[in-house]
Order: C-alpha cells, then sequence, then structure tokens
C-alpha cells in the first residue's frame, strides 16, 4: 500500500491522459477532402502579409472545417476585413492586435458557413477594395 502513496513519474501521464478523456472534445480525424486558396496580394498596403485559407471535409458524422488566416497585416488594428465566398458575404472580421485577421470555425458550432467545393473564389475586401484573390483547390 505504501508504494501507491508515494510519488511515480506515471501519475503525471495518467492524470494527463484522464484529463484529456473528460476534457477533451472530439472534431474532425480522419480528413476526407482538403482544399486550400493560394491568395495573391492585389493592394499595396498588403505586401508582406501571410494569407491562408483552407477547408477541410472530414468522414461523414464530422463536422467540416474552415480556417481562414492574415497574418503580419500593414493595416491598423480594429479595422474590418469582408471575407467573401462566390461574391457573398462570408464575414467581416477585425484586425486583432498580434496584427491579424482570422475566420476559424467547425461546422458543428453555432456559425453557419456554406459548403466549400472546388472552384469557388475568395475574394478578402479592405475599405471597399479587393485586397487579396484566390480560388480554392483540391490540397
Amino acid at each position: 500500500m505504501d508504494y501507491f502513496l508515494q510519488f511515480h513519474w506515471w501519475y503525471v501521464l495518467i492524470a494527463f491522459i484522464l484529463i484529456f478523456i473528460f476534457t477533451g472534445k472530439s472534431r474532425g480525424g480522419l480528413v476526407v477532402k482538403r482544399f486550400t486558396a493560394d491568395l495573391q496580394i492585389l493592394d499595396d498596403r498588403f505586401q508582406g502579409c501571410d494569407p491562408d485559407a483552407d477547408y477541410s471535409i472530414f468522414k461523414e458524422g464530422k463536422p467540416d472545417h474552415i480556417d481562414i488566416e492574415i497574418e503580419r497585416l500593414n493595416i491598423p488594428v480594429g479595422d474590418e476585413l469582408e471575407f467573401l465566398l462566390n461574391g457573398k458575404l462570408l464575414a467581416k472580421v477585425n484586425v486583432k492586435r498580434n496584427k491579424e485577421a482570422e475566420y476559424d470555425h467547425w461546422g458543428d458550432e453555432d456559425v453557419s458557413f456554406p459548403k466549400v467545393n472546388e472552384g469557388d473564389e475568395l475574394v478578402v475586401k479592405y475599405q471597399g477594395v479587393d485586397a487579396l484573390k484566390g480560388v480554392f483547390r483540391l490540397a
């Protein structure tokens, strides 16, 4: 009995596994299809930024995932970007303090977004002007 009352390194491993089991949220899993959009910079104010757009479809019964992220922005914090998918407004996103704008959601959240297909066009507008543009392609 004294053996179990002493501290052992494997207690940490068991605690970590138990915490993961009880608090972890199972999302995603095996990706069936992944689409990415190589965003081209159309506005000089966005030179040097790092845009990334991905849409993942998982096995049946799992939610889809969309992640549009633009890092290292040179525009003021708090300014608004519009993300348009096939000419329709997807979201309005503000620039954060870390100089990035992000739209990252899962299909089972309260945010609804359309299903992305190959050939869909993503446009990012800033102050009514097209700043970035790309087409989703199978990755």
